[in-house]
This record gives C-alpha cells, structure tokens and sequence, in this order.
C-alpha cells in the first residue's frame, strides 16, 4: 500500500497530524531507506553487528534456520562487512543468534533515525511493528549505529557494499 502515491499521501496526512503540513507543502523528504522494508535494513545492520558469531556457524541445519529468521541476504552481507562486527560474544545457538540480530539491528536502525527529522524518522518507523527495539536504542547502539547503517543504505541504494 505504501507504493501508491495517493494512499501514500492520504496516510501520511493521517498518521503524521501537525507534520502532514510537510507533506502538503511537497516537502516531503526522500525516504532514508530507498522506500525499503526497514525490517531488512535492521537485519542487515544486525547481521554485520554479530558477524562473528554468523562466522562460526556452518551447519546446515542451522544455516537454514538462520535463513528462515533472519532472510538469505543478512549472513553474506555479515560476512562481507566482516572488520565491522560488534559483538564480542560468540552465539553458537542459531535461534538465538536469529533473536540477537534482530534486536541489536532495529536497535541500530532506531539509534541511526534519531539524527534525522521527525517526519523523516517517522516515515520509516511507521512501517516497522510496535515494541521492536528501534523505540530504544542503547547507548552502544548509538555509537555504533552510523557506520552500521552507512553499510547498509549502500546496499539498498543499489551501490555495492
């Protein structure tokens, strides 16, 4: 629904109340994740926070796991951005590495929307469930959040990282 224009604008009226003059005014800034599902942008940025615990597992079984929780894209792109890792802990058990990505991940998103404006913030908060961590970010969150997320809008702008 978020793809359509006109329901684009007749939500953000709605749901943004005294911001929505922003939106009327057609100054309505470009969407920070490129109109991209912030879930996938958190996970990402969660992957590459615990890419060394994404590291150690090889199994296949919890290779799959990891796969139906966290998508196929996080774990390469962990990976890749391997010199970026955060966690120092190593979580051997996939269900809970799932978990911890996508804590840490919104957290990170969260942390890294606080720098913009309300409506810009809100455009992308508006999309993710309630109560994700996003709504609280730590403060090891927030440091850590910019280069993070810089990883991870190259990505969804298409540029290779």
């Amino acid at each position: 629904m978020q793809k359509s224009p006109r329901l684009r604008q007749r939500l953000a009226e709605l749901m943004l109340g005294d911001d929505a003059a922003v939106v009327a005014n057609g100054a309505w800034e470009p969407d920070l994740l490129f109109d991209q599902d912030p879930r996938r942008a958190a996970l990402l940025a969660g992957g590459v926070w615990h890419g060394r615990s994404l590291l150690k597992l090889i199994a296949r079984a919890d290779l799959a796991i990891l796969a139906e929780r966290i998508g196929a894209e996080a774990q390469p792109f962990a990976l890749r951005h391997l010199s970026q890792a955060v966690a120092d802990e190593t979580v051997a058990d996939p269900e809970r590495l799932a978990a911890l990505v996508e804590r840490d991940g919104h957290a990170c998103l969260g942390a890294w929307l606080e720098d913009f404006s309300a409506p810009a913030r809100r455009r992308v908060l508006l999309r993710l469930p309630p109560g994700t961590a996003a709504e609280n970010p730590s403060p090891k969150h927030r440091e850590m959040a910019g280069p993070l997320l810089a990883l991870v809008v190259a990505r969804l702008g298409g540029q290779t990282a």
